[in-house]
């Protein structure tokens, strides 16, 4: 061996020598920190375990510290009460039943190191009820059945009930076996001693609403529920029960029965899970009232507030309503995102032809929602159609309203002149009648005049004839003045009493002499008395001719004014003069 191979030798020794003291090293300082790591986390411990029963957040804050080490703890019962703790903090304040299922895990085989086969009888029928929580119904029935078998082998009561009301709920759920999920039911609902026993009892009697019920048996759960409420509180599962109760009383078509549960619900809310799930209740009734736009609103709140924890399997439902809300409240976009939130829960919780299935009823509805839109448009085109179509149908009643209050108005302004026209023509001949009726009374008042002058013309005749029987000169001439001034005042009325008859008949008197302009003296007062209507007796009575002589002259008349036969009166005659000149 030369010497250049001996010094290579030795440099490789001295650097195999320099990476074993390191190794070494370093194993040392990690086993020192080892040591003060766990004197630290018994530290730790040793705070969590004197705040655990008297301030949950400062407990709380201790265990934080030390729950990364938890799948590494050594079996001992302080670590095992940790677990439980943690486990019991993620499943009931903060609702992650990822979490608290490792940390319940995690506990099982702890008691199982330490050998204590009663709570890990409990902690296993724990894990089966999470199981089920989760949605693992094959975990939930493995540990439960194993829960149970080691709760009968070692006479524990309370671990044998968790276990039956988690298999009866896999039994209902998913065997879909009513009769036996029932049996089991009854086990823990109808029969408990002590507290604890007593929350298992309201919690199966909660679990009686997954089943059909009848409005008896929905007051005999809650006469029930409110007996353990009373005696041992559990606001939190009767909180439940209420809420329960009143999405059963719409099926029963009881709104006001389902508000009144939900008011008793309301006071009993304690953290954002209860609150989460009262919203939810909340829309539905909103939904059966009508109320859509309340529903929407309370659907939304409840899913904002279930998010905080692990409730996939509510909000599930929760999106899948929402969208229904939306799509039939005419807002599409909001039910696409809303139907797309429903899409990525569902796909983390079902298997891959769940999927499948899911996506064919997504291209199903986006279908609809394009048919929707569609419809609305055409809808929306009808509706403005109509509406023009009403305000054309509204402009023309307006207008033909207009045009009939226009014709009204002139009917009316016709009739009214119409009415003034006859008030006036009436008028006219009330006047004219009046005035008829005051010449008809002058007439006949100068014609009585005229016939007491011609009875006086009479008694001058006698006068006369008595003139010649008196011997007296005196008396003669006395009696030729009185006759003279008789004489004189028969010819001056006839005169006067012609003046009267020509102005009350001006026209009838014009016409007649202008038509015969040769009648005499006699003839016209003849033709007055005809007009008159004056019967040929009354005219002899008036003339103190006799009635042959009247005839007579009114024989004459009728030759000079050439009426021929008898077909014609002469009073129809004359009347003609009254409005017009004769034109024969």
């Amino acid at each position: 061996m030369n010497s250049d191979s001996l010094v290579g030798l030795r440099a490789r020794l001295r650097l195999h020598l320099r990476i074993v003291i390191s190794f070494v090293a370093l194993f040392a300082a990690t086993l020192s920190f080892a040591q003060g790591d766990a004197a630290s986390v018994r530290n730790h411990l040793e705070k969590f375990e004197q705040y655990r029963l008297i301030d949950h957040n400062k407990a709380l804050g201790f265990a934080r510290l030390v729950e990364g080490a938890v799948d590494s703890l050594p079996a001992e019962s302080d670590y095992a009460v940790l677990c439980d703790f943690l486990a019991d903090n993620a499943e009931n304040h903060i609702f992650d039943y990822s979490e608290a299922l490792r940390y319940k895990a995690r506990l099982v085989e702890l008691y199982a190191a330490l050998g204590d086969s009663l709570e890990e009888a409990r902690a296993t029928a724990d894990l089966g009820r999470l199981y089920f929580k989760v949605g693992d119904y094959h975990n939930s029935f493995t540990y439960s059945h194993k829960a149970l078998a080691r709760a009968d082998s070692i006479g524990d009561n309370l671990a044998r009930r968790e276990a039956l009301m988690s298999i009866e709920l896999v039994d209902y759920f998913y065997y879909k076996d009513t009769t036996k999920a029932m049996s089991y039911n009854r086990l823990v609902a109808d029969n408990y001693n002590g507290r604890e026993e007593a929350r298992q009892a309201i919690r199966a009697l909660n679990n009686r609403f997954h089943y059909p019920l009848t409005p008896s048996e929905v007051e005999d759960i809650l006469q029930r529920s409110a007996q353990i409420h009373s005696e041992f509180g559990f606001d939190d599962v009767q909180f439940n029960i209420y809420l329960n109760a009143a999405l059963q009383q719409v099926l029963f078509d009881d709104l006001d029965a389902c508000a009144h549960y939900l008011d008793l619900a309301k006071p009993m809310i304690s953290n954002f899970k209860e609150e989460g799930y009262y919203y939810s209740a909340s829309g539905f009734y909103n939904i059966n009232r009508g109320h859509y736009s309340s529903a929407i609103s309370d659907t939304r709140r409840s899913i904002e507030l279930l998010s905080r924890g692990d409730f996939d399997e509510k909000n599930v439902h929760s999106y899948f309503l929402l969208q229904e809300l939306y799509f039939d409240a005419g807002r599409y976009r909001d039910a696409y995102n809303a139907l797309m939130q429903f899409c990525s829960i569902y796909t983390r919780q079902n298997s891959s032809e769940s999927v499948v299935q899911l996506s064919k009823l997504i291209n199903e509805l986006e279908l609809q929602y394009a048919e929707k839109q569609r419809i609305e448009q055409l809808e929306r085109a009808r509706r403005d159609i109509a509406e023009q179509r009403e305000r054309q149908t509204l402009y023309m009643v307006i207008c033909l309203l207009v045009l009939l209050l226009l014709v009204v108005a002139l009917v009316l302004l016709y009739s009214r002149q119409k009415l003034e026209r006859k008030n006036r023509r009436l008028l006219h001949e009330k006047s004219e009648q009046e005035l008829r009726n005051k010449n008809e009374v002058i007439k006949i008042q100068k014609l009585q005049q005229y016939q007491e002058q011609r009875n006086l013309q009479s008694l001058t005749a006698e006068l006369s004839e008595a003139v010649g029987a008196t011997d007296s000169r005196e008396m003669r001439n006395r009696i030729h003045k009185i006759i003279a001034r008789l004489s004189k005042g028969v010819e001056a009325d006839w005169v006067e009493v012609e003046k009267t008859l020509i102005d009350t008949n001006n026209t009838f008197f014009e016409n007649l002499i202008k038509a015969y302009p040769n009648l005499t003296k006699n003839e016209r007062k003849l033709c007055t008395f005809i007009h008159l209507n004056l019967s040929t007796k009354e005219i002899s009575n008036i003339t103190h001719q006799s009635v042959g002589s009247i005839n007579i002259a009114r024989s004459r008349l009728r030759a000079k004014f050439g009426i021929k036969g008898d077909d014609r009166s002469l009073i129809a005659f004359l009347d003609k003069f009254d409005s017009a000149p004769n034109q024969e």
